[in-house]
């Protein structure tokens, strides 16, 4: 469904409107919110951020420019996630020592090896995004999502064959801009 859709849906029937948008986009948002505090929050943290952001949208719905709907939506969720993420982080987790399996604190090296694991992520996100749409989209919903191109092509408007032949071009090209970031790393 194209935003221009969702907007005249919304001026027809607000109720019926927001449904469809969150319906649209709630994955989009749910995914950047859970990426960028899967590390210190809880799925529960992640609906929460992302029904706060929907619920902003709603309210301010009509500031939001013609065509730039989803761009709005990801950098909220940008936004509200790091401020989600700071707020998780300052907290000092509570320990209970009536716990019979108290468990070890992490070693060195395991903190080491998350934060390599959690950057070459941030890296390879940072990479798809750079794609553009819609084969950042595509490559997202094929191997995080799990769907299928003819899934794929209802989401991005395309037919399934042109789905797959974008994702082997944009997976390529993802292959060509990783292989010199994850070999200087090394």
């Amino acid at each position: 469904m194209t935003e221009s859709e969702i907007r005249s849906m919304i001026g027809t029937s607000r109720k019926e409107g927001f449904r469809l948008l969150f319906e649209e986009y709630h994955a989009y948002v749910y995914h950047i919110v859970w990426n960028t505090i899967r590390s210190v929050g809880s799925k529960e943290d992640a609906e929460e951020c992302v029904s706060d952001i929907f619920t902003e949208l709603y309210l301010h719905f009509d500031d939001v420019e013609e065509g730039s709907l989803k761009g709005y939506l990801s950098v909220m969720a940008r936004r509200r996630s790091v401020n989600l993420f700071h707020a998780l982080t300052r907290k000092e987790p509570m320990l209970s020592l009536d716990e019979e399996e108290a468990s070890e604190p992490a070693s060195a090296e395991n903190i080491v090896v998350d934060t390599e694991r959690k950057q070459e992520q941030q890296l390879l996100l940072d990479a798809v995004e750079s794609l553009g749409e819609p084969d950042a989209s595509i490559i997202l919903y094929k191997y995080f999502y799990g769907l299928n191109a003819a899934e794929i092509a209802r989401k991005v408007h395309l037919n399934p064959i042109n789905v797959r032949v974008r994702l082997n071009r944009a997976l390529k090209k993802l292959r060509s801009l990783l292989s010199g970031t994850f070999m200087d790393r090394r």
